[in-house]
């Protein structure tokens, strides 16, 4: 079953996020009184009456903007409304008919789509009466509704329900989708991977840093298996950010990182591998999850055979986890190595849900321990019993001994790299876990 997809579209502050939240049940896009706030397309989900929908919140639409961002957004809200299979047109009832508002009514009526003039912020029956002066856009009856409150939204989406059917395909369950999520500092190319990878201009991307203010969610399929694509909002230390938009944007970041079973983390090669960026990194490991370190604007860099390996070097040094996720150097502007970023999530993944043997891990335990035997701690000598791995997505393997919470951090590293080299996972963080036996 393919869901149907509701666009929804309007002038900045009319309540398009407010009533994109209320449909899809959590704060997923970011609300705020400071126009504009949503700039690219935001993706979300939501069920009525047993059948499933897709919904689109976009940008508040400014027809006359020479604005370069605006001028963005309204080409997001074009995209958006050729995508949908209905069209929802928000216009605030407490104030007057705008330009704005007449130009999306003329564009509704050229998409030759089904369409809704909603009338949002009709509180209760005594203004009911107000939303007569929207006859003038030639949409016909405007529906009323309080997206804040959640007044007559039920019966919008039944209403739509009967306007929209139902198109069959085959189902995408959620245990074949990979999610991704592309994070990094602003400005470093974030949606400008994202756009390549999907050859679209699904994201909206200037020279101005920090653009993208929200998540969005797109879907690509790569050799039989489909890739959920988030990016997201450009992270800053919280002492940077200009204002309360920005923190709730890296808030929202960092929730994706949880959601994700894999994190493309771009940097830019010109600014290197910063504190900030290794925070970042550290989180994803911490947090299980699958990474590419993915080092941008490469071709800005004056290099030469050795630039590479001294660069990956240094981020090694800053950060000696890293020695076990890939580096990618690419340039997303000349379309450099770029879909090696799909072949690395591909084999992140697998590598991911790899599970060993019991039998296998017990020889290749035995085997390291007689290479390099559990130190003496304390006066007593360690002993490693058995090992098996507990679980995938992401690996964690059980090793059973005399005294587990005596194995230093050494020993516990050298088992960790022993079973890389014997196993891979590269791009994986694993986890030790020593049991009492």
């Amino acid at each position: 079953m393919v869901d149907p997809i509701i666009a929804i579209i309007g002038r900045p502050n009319v309540g398009k996020s407010t009533l994109f939240n209320r449909l899809v049940g959590k704060r997923h896009a970011i609300v705020s009184d400071t126009e504009g706030v949503t700039r690219d397309r935001i993706y979300g989900k939501f069920d009525w009456a047993g059948l499933d929908f897709k919904i689109i919140d976009t940008g508040g639409y400014l027809p006359d903007s020479e604005d370069v961002i605006i001028k963005a957004v309204r080409a997001q809200a074009d995209i958006a409304a050729r995508e949908a299979d209905f069209i929802i047109l928000l216009v605030d009832n407490k104030d007057e008919i705008t330009t704005s508002d007449r130009y999306l009514a003329e564009m509704l009526l050229k998409q030759q789509k089904p369409y809704l003039l909603v009338a949002n912020k009709v509180d209760d029956n005594k203004h009911e009466g107000e939303v007569s002066k929207f006859y003038e856009l030639g949409l016909g009856d405007p529906f009323s509704i309080s997206a804040e409150s959640g007044r007559k939204v039920g019966d919008l989406l039944d209403y739509i329900s009967k306007k929209i059917p139902q198109a069959i395909s085959q189902p995408v369950t959620d245990e074949e989708i990979v999610n991704i999520s592309i994070v990094g500092m602003p400005n470093v190319g974030k949606s400008s991977l994202m756009n390549n990878l999907l050859q679209e201009d699904k994201a909206i991307v200037t020279d101005i840093a920090g653009t993208t203010r929200d998540s969005v969610d797109s879907y690509i399929r790569y050799y039989g298996k489909t890739y959920r694509i988030i990016d997201t909002a450009g992270l800053r230390k919280i002492n940077k950010m200009e204002d309360s938009i920005e923190y709730y944007s890296s808030v929202r970041t960092f929730r994706v990182i949880d959601e994700c079973d894999i994190a493309i983390m771009m940097i830019d090669a010109s600014k290197g591998f910063c504190s900030h960026d290794r925070n970042v990194a550290r989180y994803i490991v911490d947090h299980g999850k699958g990474m590419v370190l993915v080092v941008n604007k490469w071709d800005a860099v004056e290099k030469d055979d050795t630039t590479m390996k001294q660069y990956r070097e240094a981020i090694h040094h800053y950060y000696k986890a890293m020695e076990h996720f890939p580096i990618l150097f690419v340039s997303v502007l000349h379309n450099k190595r770029v879909r090696q970023v799909l072949e690395y999530s591909k084999t992140i993944h697998e590598e991911f849900a790899k599970k060993i043997k019991t039998q296998e891990l017990n020889d290749f335990i035995k085997q390291i321990s007689l290479q390099y035997s559990p130190p003496a701690i304390k006066g007593k000598n360690l002993k490693i019993k058995y090992m098996t791995q507990v679980h995938t997505s992401p690996p964690i393997f059980a090793i059973f001994s005399n005294f587990p919470d005596l194995f230093p951090v050494n020993y516990r590293r050298y088992i960790e790299n022993q079973l890389r080299d014997r196993f891979g996972f590269e791009g994986v963080p694993i986890k030790l876990s020593f049991r009492l036996k």
